[in-house]
């Protein structure tokens, strides 16, 4: 199956919505990451990508590690919020103390670098703020991420390590599952990847599921 099958559950996210992705930790999110990028470049679809911790970076030194073309990706729009390895063309920085991350702070980027049509908005690491942060600030995370639940200038992307939400913070995974507009699995098992609707606004695309191997992700 080719990496534009993924097209009717990608674009049938609708602007103003906030979508989890949840993945397992041996299920390389990295490959999702690398397909929505392709597939937004390839319809001409404006990416912004919020690096939480390095996590882009991250992604990345996986990506080349397994030999994929990464020329697009090294030159997308990122938001940096906190960490220090900058990958992609960083457009803004907001910074993490041990209590506290300053939304207020991180809307004036957005509104600079926000293009007029509708953007992609990839938001990866979002689970170490679960961990790092204490509970109070973690509710109001992500009562802060509500928020933007209508804002139709973008469709946000939450990629969440399932494994680690629901060692932590089980009761929040709920809360957070419940904010989102639309909540994807993305999982890997029998030498393929699997992309799954659990929840979606748009009900046409609920249940849907999408397999791929690597060979498909990757062929240009």
């Amino acid at each position: 199956m080719a990496a534009h099958a993924v097209d009717s559950i990608l674009f049938g996210l609708r602007p103003g919505e906030t979508v989890l992705i949840e993945y397992s930790a041996v299920s390389s999110p990295e490959l999702l990451l690398y397909l929505v990028c392709r597939r937004c470049r390839a319809r001409g679809t404006p990416l912004l990508i919020d690096d939480i911790s390095d996590a882009f970076a991250e992604s990345v030194i996986r990506l080349d590690l397994m030999g994929l073309e990464l020329e697009g990706l090294r030159n997308v729009p990122v938001i940096k919020i906190g960490g220090s390895r900058d990958i992609g063309s960083v457009f803004g920085r907001v910074e993490v103390d041990k209590y506290f991350l300053d939304f207020r702070y991180y809307n004036e980027i957005y509104k600079k670098i926000v293009p007029e049509e509708v953007v992609f908005n990839p938001v990866l690491g979002i689970h170490k703020l679960f961990i790092a942060l204490d509970r109070h600030e973690v509710i109001r995370l992500i009562r802060n991420i509500s928020t933007f639940v209508g804002k139709k200038s973008r469709v946000a992307l939450y990629f969440l390590n399932l494994d680690i939400m629901e060692r932590y913070s089980p009761e929040l995974l709920s809360f957070f599952e419940e904010t989102a507009s639309t909540v994807l699995r993305w999982d890997f098992e029998g030498g393929k990847y699997r992309l799954r609707v659990v929840k979606a606004a748009n009900s046409s695309i609920v249940g849907s599921t999408v397999s791929l191997s690597f060979r498909d992700i990757s062929r240009p």
